[in-house]
């Protein structure tokens, strides 16, 4: 630990932590101490904040304080990567060790863009019509003092005397555009609230009290990450309260059929291909899905590498302690996200599955009501409400497959290599193997939907035919 507090700070163990340099205190105590500590509580207290519960029903407008609190808040998280850049500039451009000023910024960075993200959440939730938790606020103003200080250690070492280097110039100009982001932020908290809308008013008993509340809509990212809007939903469950359909939660906006009716048919033209309007209605959502699917399989192929690194860590023992930390933080944090981003993904993809089912049934429906007696016979209807828009969009979840699978083919054939050099080519040919094996398995599947599918036309056919005419009596009771 002394020693890597002394590659972080750049002192030896003489002083290995000095407190106090000159006329102010020392710059290695300034940045860990009474910036880092401070911004990583700020961190902290802002991510508590993110699951802050929004009004549904009723938007709350933004008086400027807050919006001057935003906009602080949004600058100083971009201000400390801007600082980063003088770091790299030579001659003497960082007042201390490249790894200190580095953790310093990435941890102001993250604290300042967390608490952005907190503030936003809170403007939409019943805390927008005051000025927030005191809490926060207080822990805003933590990190203060060492700016204060950073400025003062740059007067006392003359970065204001000739000549003038371009790097300490440039960082001490944005630390000053940083504290006058402070003090705006201290003025936007300060800021009485502007004029607000009363809350709605409702009587104590009213019809709308007993209806449910809508699934995810109004929730923060943090909450549709972990699923926290199903906490109630399954407090009910347990306590035995779902006894009909009534009492579960209402379908989001994006899946409700009128809106999704209105998407579809803005992209729907008599004539037009289905996949072409189902692309420009929902397409967009579902590529950019392969994104996170993407992220998603490399870093779960990040933790085999990383755990190939640490174990060469622990036998060599040649490496810094600070590449094994890194080792295991990373292959910790890979491993969490990678199962986070892959269950989003599969979520979401079914999401995007029932947008497009429930367009092509309304398109179905709506079609089959406009036809009048020319409409096909009910066995049909059934089959293409039922049956076959099923099997049309069961191709959503396969597309991505379709690239997923032989990027994670081509990664895994190469690690081989990189392991066992040439003897990678038997996984190679086992897997080229298996290719003409799945397709028979999969072409006898496909003949067999087919027969499946005409046996369904037929049996709903006859049922169909029998509704017009059948009659069944019930034999009296003797």
């Amino acid at each position: 630990m002394e020693r890597l507090l002394a590659q972080l700070c750049g002192t030896d163990a003489a002083r290995l932590f000095p407190l106090w340099e000159g006329d102010t205190t020392g710059h290695c105590f300034t940045q860990l101490v009474l910036s880092v500590l401070p911004h990583a509580l700020l961190a902290v207290l802002s991510a508590c904040h993110l699951g802050t519960p929004r009004t549904s029903n009723y938007i709350l407008p933004l008086n400027p304080g807050w919006r001057l609190r935003l906009a602080a808040s949004f600058l100083l998280s971009i201000f400390p990567l801007l600082d980063l850049l003088p770091v790299a500039l030579p001659p003497g451009s960082p007042p201390g060790p490249v790894g200190l000023e580095v953790l310093a910024g990435c941890v102001t960075a993250v604290a300042w863009f967390t608490h952005s993200l907190a503030l936003w959440a809170l403007v939409r939730s019943p805390h927008g019509r005051s000025r927030g938790p005191s809490a926060l606020a207080l822990a805003a103003f933590l990190p203060a003092p060492a700016l204060v200080l950073t400025l003062l250690w740059h007067c006392q070492r003359g970065t204001f005397l000739p000549p003038l280097l371009p790097g300490p110039l440039g960082r001490v100009c944005l630390l000053i555009l940083q504290l006058a982001a402070v003090l705006a932020y201290g003025l936007g908290w300060a800021a009485p609230g502007g004029p607000r809308e009363p809350w709605p008013q409702e009587p104590f008993l009213s019809s709308e009290s007993q209806e449910t509340e809508v699934a995810e809509d109004g929730e923060s990212w943090l909450s549709r990450f972990s699923y926290a809007w199903l906490a109630p939903l399954l407090t009910r469950g347990v306590r035995g309260e779902l006894r009909q359909p009534q009492d579960i939660c209402r379908l989001p906006r994006r899946l409700h059929p009128a809106y999704l009716a209105r998407a579809f048919q803005a992209h729907w033209k008599e004539g037009a291909q289905l996949w072409r309007a189902l692309y420009g209605a929902f397409g967009c959502c579902y590529l950019a899905l392969g994104l996170l699917k993407m992220v998603g399989t490399m870093l779960a192929f990040s933790g085999p590498l990383l755990l190939s690194l640490l174990v060469g860590f622990l036998e060599e023992g040649q490496e810094p302690l600070s590449h094994g930390l890194l080792y295991v933080l990373g292959l910790a944090s890979g491993a969490v996200i990678s199962t986070v981003l892959q269950n989003q993904y599969g979520y979401e993809v079914r999401k995007v599955t029932l947008q497009a089912r429930g367009a092509v049934l309304s398109i179905l429906y709506r079609k089959a009501l406009q036809l009048g007696p020319s409409r096909p016979p009910t066995g049909e209807a059934l089959n293409l409400l039922g049956t076959d828009s099923e099997r049309l969009l069961n191709f959503a979840g396969s597309f991505h497959e379709a690239w997923g699978l032989p990027l994670q083919l081509a990664i895994t054939l190469y690690l081989l290599y990189q392991q066992v050099g040439m003897a990678f080519m038997a996984g190679l040919v086992l897997a080229l193997l298996l290719v003409p094996v799945n397709k028979v398995i999969a072409t006898r599947i496909m003949v067999s939907n087919q027969e499946m599918l005409g046996h369904k036309d037929a049996r709903v056919k006859v049922r169909g035919s029998w509704g017009p005419s059948a009659r069944w009596r019930v034999p009296p009771s003797s």
